[in-house]
Protein backbone atom coordinates (compact mmCIF):
# COMPACT_ATOMS: atom_id res chain seq x y z
CA UNK A 1 0.00 0.00 0.00
CA UNK A 2 2.72 2.64 0.69
CA UNK A 3 4.37 1.46 -2.76
CA UNK A 4 1.15 2.53 -4.07
CA UNK A 5 0.69 5.80 -2.12
CA UNK A 6 4.22 6.67 -3.29
CA UNK A 7 3.56 6.42 -7.01
CA UNK A 8 0.28 8.38 -6.74
CA UNK A 9 2.75 10.60 -5.02
CA UNK A 10 5.09 10.80 -8.27
CA UNK A 11 1.99 10.65 -10.72
CA UNK A 12 0.47 13.94 -9.16
CA UNK A 13 3.79 15.87 -9.22
CA UNK A 14 4.48 14.89 -12.71
CA UNK A 15 1.17 15.53 -13.88
CA UNK A 16 1.61 19.42 -12.52
CA UNK A 17 4.76 19.46 -14.06
CA UNK A 18 2.90 18.38 -17.42
CA UNK A 19 0.69 21.08 -16.90
CA UNK A 20 3.01 24.00 -16.60
CA UNK A 21 5.26 22.90 -19.30
CA UNK A 22 2.31 23.30 -21.80
CA UNK A 23 2.47 26.45 -23.65
CA UNK A 24 -0.84 28.65 -23.90
CA UNK A 25 -1.63 31.33 -26.37
CA UNK A 26 -0.25 33.67 -23.60
CA UNK A 27 3.06 31.93 -23.55
CA UNK A 28 2.43 31.34 -19.94
CA UNK A 29 5.18 28.54 -18.50
CA UNK A 30 5.12 26.98 -21.68
CA UNK A 31 8.21 25.92 -23.76
CA UNK A 32 8.13 28.85 -26.11
CA UNK A 33 7.96 28.59 -29.83
CA UNK A 34 11.80 26.63 -29.75
CA UNK A 35 11.99 23.03 -30.19
CA UNK A 36 11.83 20.21 -27.57
CA UNK A 37 15.45 19.23 -27.14
CA UNK A 38 16.15 19.79 -30.71
CA UNK A 39 14.35 17.24 -32.56
CA UNK A 40 11.09 17.77 -32.62
CA UNK A 41 9.44 20.53 -33.79
CA UNK A 42 7.34 22.66 -31.84
CA UNK A 43 4.02 21.10 -32.61
CA UNK A 44 5.54 18.10 -32.22
CA UNK A 45 6.66 18.61 -28.77
CA UNK A 46 3.18 19.73 -28.03
CA UNK A 47 1.32 17.03 -29.48
CA UNK A 48 4.31 14.82 -27.34
CA UNK A 49 3.31 16.77 -23.93
CA UNK A 50 -0.50 16.86 -24.64
CA UNK A 51 0.10 12.81 -25.00
CA UNK A 52 2.10 12.58 -21.51
CA UNK A 53 -0.37 14.78 -19.90
CA UNK A 54 -3.29 12.71 -20.76
CA UNK A 55 -1.61 9.63 -20.40
CA UNK A 56 -0.20 10.68 -16.83
CA UNK A 57 -3.98 11.97 -15.89
CA UNK A 58 -5.20 8.57 -16.78
CA UNK A 59 -3.27 6.83 -14.43
CA UNK A 60 -3.29 9.10 -11.61
CA UNK A 61 -7.26 8.63 -12.20
CA UNK A 62 -6.88 4.60 -11.94
CA UNK A 63 -3.96 4.97 -8.90
CA UNK A 64 -7.02 7.09 -6.90
CA UNK A 65 -9.77 4.21 -7.88
CA UNK A 66 -7.27 1.38 -6.83
CA UNK A 67 -6.21 3.47 -3.72
CA UNK A 68 -9.72 3.82 -2.22
CA UNK A 69 -10.91 0.41 -3.03
CA UNK A 70 -8.02 -1.03 -1.67
CA UNK A 71 -8.48 1.02 1.57
CA UNK A 72 -12.39 -0.04 1.74
CA UNK A 73 -11.88 -3.30 1.42
CA UNK A 74 -10.17 -4.13 4.62
CA UNK A 75 -13.11 -2.50 6.72
CA UNK A 76 -16.60 -2.82 7.45
CA UNK A 77 -17.42 0.94 7.88
CA UNK A 78 -17.82 3.49 5.77
CA UNK A 79 -16.38 6.91 6.20
CA UNK A 80 -18.60 8.29 8.46
CA UNK A 81 -19.01 5.49 10.78
CA UNK A 82 -15.10 5.49 11.07
CA UNK A 83 -15.38 8.94 12.21
CA UNK A 84 -15.15 9.80 16.35
CA UNK A 85 -18.90 9.85 17.40
CA UNK A 86 -19.52 12.89 19.61
CA UNK A 87 -21.85 11.40 22.80
CA UNK A 88 -24.64 14.31 23.46
CA UNK A 89 -26.01 13.11 26.12
CA UNK A 90 -22.30 13.45 28.23
CA UNK A 91 -21.81 17.13 26.55
CA UNK A 92 -25.39 18.38 28.03
CA UNK A 93 -25.00 16.65 31.30
CA UNK A 94 -21.75 19.10 31.93
CA UNK A 95 -23.54 22.36 31.35
CA UNK A 96 -20.96 25.06 31.69
CA UNK A 97 -20.80 27.40 34.19
CA UNK A 98 -21.58 31.15 33.51
CA UNK A 99 -19.45 33.50 35.78
CA UNK A 100 -21.30 36.60 36.76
Amino acid sequence: MTTLIVIQLILAIALVILVLLQGSDNEGLGLGGGTFGGMMSARGSANLLSRLTAITATLFMVMSIVLTIMASVGSDKNVLESLPSINNEDSNSEEPSIPE
